[in-house]
């Protein structure tokens, strides 16, 4: 709507009649917008957990029960990373095989969505939601839990970004 008016306003005005004061309106609106652009920016490049339930827990190494139902091909590997970077050793299994030995055990379950990215006209998809819990002897430790809620604009964040800001709270870091 105020963009409608503002345009209608430098058509009456004219080009040739811009005074001092209107290029100042203008040179401001466009700041403003580079300014809510630039927000957009650094939203999706970041992203924060919806809920933790529990402490973290304090690990050397974790076994992560492979989701088949989990599209996402770069999910994993970044979950291993997020867990490396706090001195966190991993290994993957198939669901039923758990290795012997296992200190805890990291379980997750993942939700792929669509949409378009503000001022992007292809939809593309993002990680809408993610459950991750961790397991030691049959007791839940700790679990944690991202969704997008519908407008955060973190949801284009990387699924690296969702899980470093999900394991941080999670694990308790062995790194210093």
């Amino acid at each position: 709507m105020f963009c409608k008016l503002f345009a209608r306003a430098l058509l009456a005005i004219g080009a040739s009649a811009l005074s001092g004061c209107t290029w100042t309106l203008i040179t401001a609106a466009d700041a403003a917008g580079s300014l809510v652009q630039a927000g957009f920016t650094v939203a999706s490049n970041y992203s924060s957990p919806t809920s933790v339930t529990g402490s973290p827990a304090a690990l050397q190494s974790v076994c992560i029960e492979l989701n088949q139902s989990v599209a996402t091909g770069d999910f994993v590997p970044a979950l291993q990373v997020a867990l490396q970077r706090r001195g966190v050793n991993s290994a993957v299994y198939n669901p039923g095989t758990s290795p012997p030995g296992c200190e805890a055990m990291f379980v997750y379950a993942a939700t792929t969505s669509w949409n378009k990215r503000a001022f992007g006209s292809e939809p593309m998809p993002y990680l809408s939601a993610i459950d991750l819990t961790i397991v030691r002897q049959g007791q839940i430790l700790v679990t944690a839990r991202y969704d997008t809620n519908g407008l955060n604009m973190d949801r284009f964040a990387s699924a690296r970004q969702k899980l470093d800001a999900l394991v941080d709270r999670m694990v308790v870091s062995r790194t210093q």
